[in-house]
């Protein structure tokens, strides 16, 4: 529903589930954005909570990432879980950090490379149990924890200038 009532402002706002991101340049531009976001949500009868709407903020919190200032970076309370993550002795527990690590993947450099020691031990038939844990799973999931907490950041292009993209 929020997909169809933000229809056609896909350039500034981005619905998820009920709630939605509006991004702007500058603060003209933004002020216009709010603006027509409210009054389609008008326009559809529906009703927005004040108290849990954030306007014209720097930075946000959306989906585990800070956003705003044309940069994203993975968000506060997801870096903690990363940082506080203890070494994963069982197979279902490698999966677990994979799977936390693996959602700020953009944000390491050869990620899949990094992370291989650790997915070499759930390769096999059992899908519980112990594995050998080596040094090499150590750096593995060592280096993935420094890289994640340690202020990535992604920033978005500046169409303003000329973009090379090298192979």
């Amino acid at each position: 529903m929020m997909a169809e009532l933000l229809n056609g402002g896909e350039e500034f706002a981005v619905p998820y589930l009920d709630d939605d991101a509006i991004f702007s340049n500058t603060w003209e531009e933004h002020l216009n954005h709010i603006d027509w976001v409210l009054h389609r949500i008008q326009k559809a009868n529906l009703n927005i909570k004040p108290s849990k709407c954030k306007f014209a903020r720097d930075y946000v919190e959306y989906l585990g990432h800070t956003i705003g200032q044309g940069s994203t970076t993975p968000g506060e309370m997801k870096s903690k879980a990363i940082r506080d993550f203890p070494a994963p002795p069982t197979k279902t527990e490698i999966r677990a950090f994979l799977g936390l690590a693996g959602y700020y993947r953009q944000y390491v450099p050869m990620f899949s490379i990094i992370a291989a020691p650790l997915t070499d031990l759930l390769k096999g038939r059992s899908k519980k149990g112990e594995v050998i844990w080596s040094a090499e799973c150590t750096a593995a999931f060592e280096k993935l924890k420094t890289l994640l907490t340690s202020e990535p950041v992604l920033y978005a292009p500046d169409f303003t200038k000329k973009i090379r993209v090298a192979d």
